[in-house]
């Protein structure tokens, strides 16, 4: 199918604008007439895309407050559909892509890809209330994703098998593309980076305590007590729309006694890649493939984080970094120390870790890739 003289519309949030705008755009120079649902945007937002439509939705958080919120977001999306009347809707994350599969019943809308960016709090927590969520949601989740026209874009091996084998999706209409992508030429190689001393160990991290944040501050604990000599810092500001969220109180609570350094948000992060040694990232949430974790890739940094959906495709373990166990601070305090203390081999990954990005996350690449999913279907 070409795309020529085709309405696409997108939906997804603001905070994933830079890698669904690069899709965007390639669509538009392919002939297609583009509009975009952006979800959390703020006005002057569509100064962004002059050539598009782009319709603001307001950020409605609570999806676990009551049925009022998603309902409203599902009637909003309803709207936007049926004035647009695409010939191809694609939403990114489950949250939005089950909320638009609801929201496209009874439009007409003839074709419906959803990208699924990891599984998030919903299939990989194991507290009650997502337990409980899980099998409340399968008949509805079954309902929304196997409809005729329906396409599911996964970002990792493991979270595909997991919604064949429960047959929300199937293996004909569903389709493996690694990650969001990553500007290759925004991050220096790894020759030109200077790294700080003592060496900076580095984690980017939306504040949700599976993300790993106390592993990470518990294994700098463990080095800081065997002498080992480096700064560890933490990057990442509060956030609201996760269940599962870190408060600031809790983090305060957490980083007291300065074994690790909290920043709060910064809006360098290439900058702030550049100065660290290493990047690890402890996580054992529901993942697609971290943008943080491509970040490092690109930047040529090595890294630590766990053996895990989402994770573990981002580390080639022993070339680029390690995959170590997930909520092990012991085995994580352990794998940094290997490699602050053997420079050479820090260098070596950091080489591997350029060229893995380079080889599997490029931007454009994701972009031809999930082009090539919309001509298929």
């Amino acid at each position: 199918m070409s795309l020529r003289d085709k309405k696409l519309l997108y939906i997804f949030d603001a905070a994933d604008w830079e890698s669904r705008f690069a899709l965007a755009s390639a669509a538009k120079k392919q002939g297609a007439e583009v509009s975009i649902a952006l979800i959390g945007g703020k006005q002057g937002d569509e100064k962004k895309a002059p050539d598009m439509t782009v319709i603001l939705l307001r950020k409605k958080h609570g999806m676990g407050k009551g049925m009022s919120t998603p309902l409203s977001l599902v009637r909003d999306i309803q709207k936007i559909i049926s004035k647009e009347k695409p010939d191809i809707i694609h939403a990114v994350t489950l949250k939005y892509s089950f909320i638009t599969a609801l929201s496209a019943i009874g439009t007409g809308a003839p074709r419906k890809i959803f990208t699924i960016a990891g599984l998030g709090y919903l299939y990989r927590s194991d507290d009650k209330k997502s337990l409980f969520l899980r099998y409340a949601l399968w008949p509805f989740l079954v309902f929304a994703f196997r409809k005729k026209g329906t396409h599911l874009i996964f970002q990792n091996a493991d979270d595909r098998a997991l919604f064949i084998d429960n047959k929300i999706a199937s293996v004909e209409d569903s389709s493996l593309i690694k990650g969001s992508g990553v500007y290759l030429n925004r991050f220096d190689s790894v020759e030109e980076g200077e790294q700080s001393s003592p060496p900076l160990v580095f984690m980017p991290t939306r504040l949700v305590h599976e993300k790993g944040v106390a592993v990470f501050i518990e294994a700098a604990r463990i080095l800081k007590n065997k002498g080992i000599e480096a700064r560890f810092e933490i990057a990442g500001g509060l956030t609201r729309d996760n269940p599962r969220a870190i408060t600031r109180e809790q983090m305060e609570a957490m980083t007291k006694g300065g074994a690790v350094t909290w920043l709060g948000r910064i809006d360098n992060i290439p900058a702030k890649l550049q100065e660290a040694a290493l990047i690890v990232y402890p996580s054992y949430y529901g993942e697609g493939i971290p943008r943080v974790l491509l970040e490092a890739c690109a930047a040529g940094r090595p890294i630590i984080t766990t053996d895990h959906p989402g994770c573990k495709e981002a580390v080639d373990h022993g070339l680029n970094g390690f995959l170590v166990p997930v909520k092990d601070p012991k085995a994580t305090a352990a794998a940094v120390e290997t490699l602050l203390e053997n420079p050479k081999r820090l260098k070596e990954m950091g080489i591997n870790a350029r060229k893995k990005a380079e080889r599997e996350f490029d931007i454009h690449e994701i972009v031809r890739q999930t082009l090539e999913v919309y001509k298929s279907i």
